[in-house]
């Protein structure tokens, strides 16, 4: 038998769409080996087709909401902020750094941030996305309290950034 027979008859029929496995095995389709509700691969490889697109869209439209701000505007959020010599690779990075709405005190990325409407979940909330692929949402007084209580303690900030649970509990231990 070869190894695609195998595959076949193992799997049921079965493609690769956007480095999703989409397979079907006694009617059943299968994304990625979870079991969905489509009945045919065509269903399931347009799904996937319109969540790449998608996915995408939202990747290019936060870029290049952070693209069209100057670069002298965020040049000058950066030196009114720190005292550092602002190149091209330190703007690109505080770019790269807003645009991942990674957890941050920085002040430096939040001004950019509020720049940016669609950055505002919710109305007085500022949301940020943590390495775990979670997203948490806080006040405005709760981030102003952690930038004045956090700022030269970058270990509890990476804390912080690595998982929901992580940042909750920095939260209780603070009293916020």
């Amino acid at each position: 038998m070869l190894f695609s027979q195998f595959i076949k008859n193992s799997y049921g029929e079965q493609e690769y769409v956007f480095g999703h496995r989409i397979s079907v095995s006694e009617n059943v389709v299968y994304i990625d080996g979870d079991k969905t509700d489509f009945t045919t691969l065509e269903e399931a490889r347009q799904y996937i087709k319109q969540e790449n697109i998608a996915k995408q869209l939202e990747e290019d439209v936060i870029e290049n909401l952070y693209e069209e701000i100057s670069d002298n505007t965020i040049a000058s959020i950066i030196k009114e902020s720190h005292d550092i010599k602002v190149t091209d690779t330190v703007i690109n990075e505080y770019k790269d750094l807003v645009s991942s709405n990674i957890f941050s005190i920085d002040p430096v990325v939040q001004t950019i941030r509020k720049l940016n409407k669609l950055n505002n979940i919710c109305e007085g909330k500022v949301n940020w996305v943590l390495e775990d692929g979670s997203t948490v949402a806080i006040d405005k007084r709760t981030q102003k309290d952690l930038n004045n209580l956090l700022e030269e303690h970058d270990d509890v900030v990476n804390y912080m950034k690595e998982s929901k649970e992580n940042f909750l509990h920095t939260l209780e231990l603070l009293g916020k």
